[in-house]
């Protein structure tokens, strides 16, 4: 049976090992697209791209494994397990909300815009998406201010 052999670095008198490496920081829910990308690094990539390209209304592409595409306008909500997008498809005139479960989502990408006028492109200074609680608190009855009775 033998031995395993340890590697033993010897350093010169007065040289110090390097710390080592910083771990990379990782989300959380283990997933690449999740509450922290929505909430918190699209907004800033989008703008990042769009000070990068010049572009006034970036078109946010979010792709899911069922092969549908979302053309993103905004953020309406978020939660851990999914995301409400504020969406427009190109042949459709009218906005949609979209409810994505992070473990649906592949692919986002961001692009400098559409050539067409219709309202395609990612809202940049649009307020943080509220936090949505998907626990239902019971909301508090208040008490009945009661009659007063009539004095004889």
């Amino acid at each position: 049976m033998t031995q395993p052999t340890q590697r033993v670095l010897y350093l010169p008198p007065g040289v110090v090992a390097a710390p080592p490496p910083a771990p990379v920081p990782q989300s959380q829910s283990g997933l690449p697209f999740d509450r922290a990308f929505f909430e918190q690094l699209l907004p800033q990539m989008v703008a990042n791209f769009c000070h990068q390209v010049e572009c006034a209304a970036p078109l946010v592409e979010v792709m899911t494994v069922d092969g549908a595409r979302h053309y993103v306008n905004g953020i309406s909500g978020v939660t851990d397990q999914w995301v409400a997008l504020h969406t427009t498809q190109p042949d459709h005139t009218h906005a949609v909300q979209t409810f994505v479960p992070y473990t649906t989502i592949y692919r986002v990408e961001i692009h400098p815009g559409s050539d067409d006028r219709r309202q395609l492109g990612f809202v940049l200074n649009a307020p943080a998406p509220p936090r949505i609680n998907p626990v239902l608190e019971e909301p508090v009855a208040e008490p009945r201010p009661q009659a007063k009775k009539k004095s004889k």
